[in-house]
């Protein structure tokens, strides 16, 4: 499916995963890396924890306006800090987490096709605990130690931080689905 009407803007304080830029570009997706709104904003993509002013007001304005936001490893923390979170602890409980629950109910779980307990390798960037999640989410991915995985807005928003590498190849059977149906999210937003 080509998207060709779709642009995403990327904050990130470095280059883009190259699998995450080919993915967008095979989809025929606009990538936008200039802080700046364009009216034809289709989502953000969030890839760094260091918000200066402009792009909190971008964050702000795209929240406003109902259009998808994706935080993903370190946007994963800077989108829970940008909504009031607490920065996460820098100390690694585990090095991987052999099982991971999946809130049922929650959009995470719906995207990725089950819900509770799942096999899993995944070695979380950022260690944050309920205690660190903003209020204004609520864990939908959690490790067996109770680190946060994944998060999400409830209600009709399409805001989520993940806490791994989405175009992993080696990720449990379904969370391959996030990026695309995060996209097709955005495609609806465009509509």
């Amino acid at each position: 499916m080509g998207d060709s009407n779709l642009s995403i803007l990327i904050i990130s304080e470095n280059s883009i995963n190259k699998v995450l830029a080919e993915m967008l570009v095979d989809r025929k997706i606009e990538i936008l890396l200039e802080n700046k709104l364009t009216e034809d904003l289709s989502g953000l993509i969030l890839l760094t924890n260091k918000l200066n002013d402009q792009n909190k007001k971008i964050i702000h304005e795209i929240f406003m306006k109902n259009i998808p936001i994706l935080g993903i490893n370190k946007g994963f923390e800077g989108l829970n800090t940008y909504f009031g979170g607490k920065k996460s602890q820098n100390i690694k409980m585990v090095n991987s987490s052999p099982q991971l629950f999946l809130s049922p109910g929650s959009k995470l779980s719906h995207i990725i096709g089950g819900s509770g307990w799942v096999k899993s390798d995944l070695d979380p960037s950022y260690t944050i605990f309920q205690k660190e999640l903003s209020e204004f989410f609520f864990a939908s991915i959690i490790s067996e130690e109770g680190e946060i995985i994944g998060f999400e807005k409830p209600g009709e928003n399409w805001v989520f931080g993940i806490n791994f590498d989405p175009t992993d190849s080696n990720l449990p059977k379904g969370f391959n689905n996030l990026i695309t149906v995060f996209l097709d999210k955005c495609l609806e937003s465009n509509s």
